[in-house]
């Protein structure tokens, strides 16, 4: 079975939710501090960074006093995108906020010969960006979306009567605005099922993952460090689309152009659970290990409407038509992760630190109240797979100012032969500590590969896509 990443929905239900939501909210690329990002995240065992509350929140247990911290993050995100031979290009620039929180280091009496601190730690972390822009443009001499949509009607046998009612976001308004027909032989048909389109698709993207964080972290010993952590991630995520389609020579009969329009957001609040370790047998060597629980959404919500024009040369034939608004309220739930940590510290002098992190994207899951994600949860879970990330960081130090390095691994979470969403990144930064001040300056460079389906994936060619990302993160910080 070959899995449809697209965005023209013609499904006979009426949410919008889709395998591809369950990804999107369930693929984390930690932003956090310009160190946490100059080492590529890679802070699992290193620890005394805010950024670590939502990774290993055992981190927190290696600060020994107060702090305040805040990055900005300005990206440039960029799409490349090859269909059927033709290329384009988009950019779009969007100013984020990586992090802000604050630390407070609690030294117990001096009593006390094991328990050296209890931290506090609260504020929050951004997980994920989804802004982006993409153009997909490219002449089809085969079929049309309109002949995608004839397929679905003949072979569902609809009746003409029902045809709105039933796809009241797609298909309904084609019908309603004569780019799809009922003929005298008692079948549907469009002007355009050979072919012979110029098809362009723009998808503007905006919105974020952003989590409040809420950590206890110890130190026992200075040995054993322990933590935990309630995140609570915001999903806000907004796309608006506009699919053309026009003809290109006057070879077709009557039909000159459609243009179908489709805005969504979503939004929603989670909960999960966080807990780690980082054991420090020598001064030299630490090993830490965390585990995320599931993410649960219990009340996300969906908002949805779209709209058609045609036009032929029969003007009569012209005609314009917008959907109702659509609402759904669903849950969602994300995978379980679990990350295991390496660092070697040598002496002052820098540090060289690796984590993998394993996640099953097969495990998401949406539910409703009307049970209707049956089909989209077979997709997750057959479609899908567990796999590994792996983050590789440097950090060396002359006197009061760092120079920093690190290069990360995302692996595909499709299944074989269906997609490819791999993703590489390389960073690097400097910064300057001194008692009561920090600041780091970082640029990450990333790029993903991944192919876009702009309707049926057995009739269309895909769009070969290619993403990049360019960010220059600024923390600063002051120690108390």
């Amino acid at each position: 079975m070959i899995f449809i990443f697209s965005l023209l929905l013609t499904s006979t239900i009426v949410q919008s939710q889709t395998a591809e939501d369950v990804l999107r909210f369930s693929r984390i690329n930690y932003s956090g501090t310009a160190r946490f990002n100059a080492l590529s995240g890679a802070f699992g065992a290193v620890g005394a960074d805010f950024s670590t509350l939502a990774t290993n929140p055992a981190g927190l247990g290696l600060y020994s006093v107060s702090e305040m911290t805040l990055t900005i993050a300005p990206t440039i995100g960029s799409t490349h995108t090859n269909y059927n031979g033709s290329e384009a290009s988009e950019n779009r620039v969007n100013f984020g906020l990586g992090n802000f929180g604050f630390v407070f280091s609690i030294k117990p009496s001096k009593n006390s010969s094991i328990l050296k601190s209890i931290n506090i730690g609260f504020g929050f972390n951004r997980q994920n960006d989804f802004n982006n822009q993409m153009l997909i443009s490219g002449v089809n001499k085969e079929n049309s979306l309109m002949q995608n949509y004839t397929n679905i009607l003949n072979e569902g046998k609809i009746p003409p009567s029902t045809v709105t009612d039933t796809y009241p976001f797609d298909i309904g308004l084609a019908y309603g605005t004569n780019l799809v027909f009922y003929n005298t032989n008692n079948e549907y048909e469009c002007d355009a099922k050979y072919g012979g389109v110029l098809q362009t698709k723009q998808v503007n993207s905006y919105g974020s993952v952003n989590e409040l964080d809420f950590s206890v972290g110890t130190n026992l010993n200075n040995t054993l460090f322990l933590g935990l952590t309630l995140g609570i991630p915001m999903v806000s995520y907004y796309e608006n689309s506009i699919y053309q389609e026009s003809r290109t020579n006057d070879t077709l009969k009557n039909f000159i152009s459609l243009k179908y329009r489709y805005n969504l957001q979503t939004r929603g609040t989670g909960f999960n659970v966080k807990f780690g370790m980082i054991y420090k047998p020598v001064q030299w060597f630490r090993v830490g290990a965390a585990i995320h629980s599931p993410t649960w959404y219990p009340g996300m919500q969906d908002e949805w409407f779209s709209s058609m024009q045609s036009s032929f040369d029969t003007l009569a034939w012209n005609a314009s038509m917008d959907s109702p608004i659509g609402y759904y309220d669903y849950q969602m739930r994300t995978p379980f992760r679990a990350i295991g940590s390496l660092a070697f510290i040598i002496g002052k002098y820098g540090l060289l630190s690796a984590d993998y992190e394993y996640v099953n994207y097969s495990q998401g899951r949406l539910t409703s109240s009307d049970d209707s994600f049956s089909e989209v949860n077979s997709e997750i879970e057959n479609n899908f797979q567990s796999f590994g990330n792996i983050r590789i960081g440097t950090e060396w130090g002359i006197s009061s100012f760092r120079i920093r390095g690190g290069f990360a691994y995302f692996s595909n979470p499709f299944n074989e032969g269906i997609n490819n969403g791999e993703k590489f990144q390389v960073s690097g930064g400097l910064g300057y500590r001194s008692k009561s001040f920090f600041a780091d300056v970082t640029y990450v460079w990333s790029r993903m590969n991944q192919d876009y389906y702009l309707y049926d994936a057995t009739m269309v060619n895909p769009s070969h896509n290619t993403y990049y990302s360019n960010t220059v993160l600024t923390t600063i910080g002051f120690r108390f």
